[in-house]
């Protein structure tokens, strides 16, 4: 199994444990989504796993505790709070970021384009304060739908719903961040915004 379809086996996994509860057990579900998590570290070179490792603890955590708990009780809702949990891990990674040398989206955007300018810096930081406040507010959304929703809401908002706010908020930074900087590093995207939010002038 590659690293990528373990990840989309991951990003699937509301709607995998949705059917799965349709005609297996709890426990036998809650193997199976540990094993998920298993084979994504195993399949981790040592260098690269321990950077994930320390990085992404809370994130891994989020899949592996919930299984582990339904494991001893046989309860589907510990599995069901496996997406909060791992919004409140992603909230916990780029919160604690704001300590460090550099917040999480500081250190992407050096990875794409180098330096950063004292404005772009001020920009990452602020952006890492929208995406905390996103998690959070998803997180409780997720929860809100473990808790008092059918499992078919939840299925639907965990699985869907959760992520195309997730993609609309990335895809609107995207753009917004291109249109106020206009700073291209020969991303895909880049020869059509490029058309729409021409370089200024240095001059």
């Amino acid at each position: 199994m590659t690293a990528a379809l373990q990840t989309l086996l991951l990003l699937g996994y509301p709607l995998l444990v949705y059917f799965a509860l349709g005609f297996a057990s709890p426990r036998a579900v809650a193997l199976f989504t540990l094993g998920l998590v298993v084979a994504r570290l195993a399949f981790a070179s040592p260098g690269r796993l321990w950077t994930w490792a320390r990085a992404f603890a809370p994130i891994a955590a989020a899949f592996a505790l919930p299984g582990l708990v339904t494991l001893v009780l046989g309860d589907p809702l510990c599995l069901l709070l496996a997406p909060a949990l791992f919004n409140f891990a992603m909230l916990a990674v780029f919160a604690a970021s704001f300590a460090a040398r550099e917040t999480v989206v500081e250190g992407l955007a050096r990875a794409q384009v180098g330096e950063l300018s004292p404005a772009e810096h001020l920009y990452c930081r602020r952006v890492t304060f929208l995406w905390c406040a996103f998690f959070a507010a998803n997180g409780a959304a997720c929860a809100f739908v473990a808790l008092e929703t059918s499992r078919a809401t939840w299925a639907l908002y965990t699985g869907v719903v959760a992520y195309a706010l997730m993609g609309a908020l990335f895809a609107g930074e995207y753009v917004y961040r291109h249109w106020r900087f206009r700073r291209y590093s020969g991303a895909p995207t880049d020869a059509l915004l490029r058309r729409i939010f021409p370089p200024r002038s240095s001059s």
